[in-house]
């Protein structure tokens, strides 16, 4: 019997590490791919400019991979040295705590979960494998260890938007990590999150999704919670939140939203995309609509095709409500990884938009939004 045991540890040993080494870097690198890189030139000019601005990315996937993000990696798109070489002084963590199985932009059930076999490959405690508030408060607590190891910075109030050097701002995508409890806002919100997006691919007790079953508005609890999280300086995020969810939110919000990572329909007829009724909605209530840069987005997944989408988010929203959500690390295909930022600036100063404007989309929207969020 002891020898059989031992063989059955020797094969767990074996399993974990097959996992953790192998498993999940090749899905890493299969589902967060950089497109080949466009030739575009960045003037020396353009380089200055993108350095001294204010650079906000709105949402990244980072935490979900278990990788050493203190470290430069050779997969995926962000970690610490790639964020700094691509001028980036704020970055958005998103925690995303559950997936459904058969993933899908149209219709996706609220109890099925892809992610145990990726929390158990990164070697996580067996308290997170199933269960989303116990991933959601374990990422978190990677994102302290991590600045408590390198130079990033946490943003949990006002003033630290304002810290020299780069900054992380924990999110969470998708409000099933409460597990319908209302007491469960305030443990996250005391484990650092400062945005939180409602829904994610599937309905839960809080709001509908974009991509679940039914599609529903705010549940009662979420009417409660909307006000409790403006008192608490959390960021409401309406990215994956469906049309009647959205609606429902903006008839509450005394304080402006983001839509952190998306696109617009006026470029891109996708399934979350937003229509120009909710682009004039999130700029009447004085939010920020972060566009990404992945072929469900833009369509067009290239530095023309996001410019293009940013263009057109202005030309409906207005200048002042539109940002960058880049969605890396979120499995998606980006026609550039971290340090490609500065390409997009090039690409949207050769567009006609003024350095001004510019400023205000690398990041001035995002951080006067924060602003007016964030506690003292």
């Amino acid at each position: 019997m002891t020898r059989l045991l031992t063989s059955l540890f020797g094969l767990v040993l074996i399993a974990l590490g097959l996992l953790h080494f192998a498993v999940l870097p090749y899905y890493d690198n299969k589902l967060n791919a950089v497109i080949a890189a466009e030739s575009y030139p960045v003037p020396a000019a353009v380089h200055a400019f993108h350095e001294i601005a204010f650079v906000a990315d709105m949402h990244a996937d980072s935490l979900l991979w278990g990788r050493n993000l203190g470290k430069r990696q050779q997969r995926g798109h962000a970690d610490l040295p790639r964020l700094r070489a691509g001028g980036i002084d704020l970055q958005v963590f998103s925690a995303v705590t559950q997936v459904p199985r058969g993933l899908n932009y149209d219709s996706n059930p609220a109890d099925s979960d892809s992610l145990p076999l990726l929390f158990v490959a990164a070697w996580r405690s067996p308290a997170t494998w199933f269960d989303p508030r116990h991933r959601a408060l374990a990422q978190a607590e990677e994102l302290y260890r991590l600045a408590e190891t390198s130079a990033l910075s946490l943003v949990l109030r006002r003033d630290d938007l304002f810290a020299d050097g780069l900054k992380g701002l924990l999110a969470l995508e998708g409000m099933q990590a409460l597990g319908g409890r209302e007491a469960a806002l305030d443990e996250l919100h005391a484990a650092g999150y400062r945005m939180m997006g409602l829904a994610h691919f599937s309905d839960n007790e809080i709001a509908g999704s974009a991509h679940g079953s039914k599609k529903y508005g705010l549940t009662a609890l979420g009417r409660r919670l909307i006000p409790r999280m403006e008192t608490l300086g959390i960021t409401i995020d309406l990215a994956h939140a469906s049309p009647a969810a959205f609606t429902d939110t903006l008839a509450l919000a005394r304080k402006p939203v983001v839509v952190s990572h998306g696109g617009v329909k006026g470029t891109c007829a996708g399934a979350r995309n937003l229509s120009d009724d909710q682009l004039r909605a999130i700029a009447g209530n004085g939010g920020v609509v972060g566009i990404g840069y992945w072929k469900g987005a833009v369509c067009d997944a290239s530095l023309a095709g996001i410019t293009r989408a940013i263009s057109y988010a202005i030309s409906i929203a207005g200048i002042n409500h539109v940002g960058l959500g880049s969605d890396f690390d979120g499995s998606i295909a980006a026609p550039f990884d971290a340090t490609g930022l500065p390409r997009l600036t090039a690409s949207l100063l050769a567009a006609g938009l003024s350095q001004d404007d510019v400023g205000k989309l690398l990041g001035g929207n995002f951080r006067r939004l924060l602003d007016a969020n964030l506690l003292e």
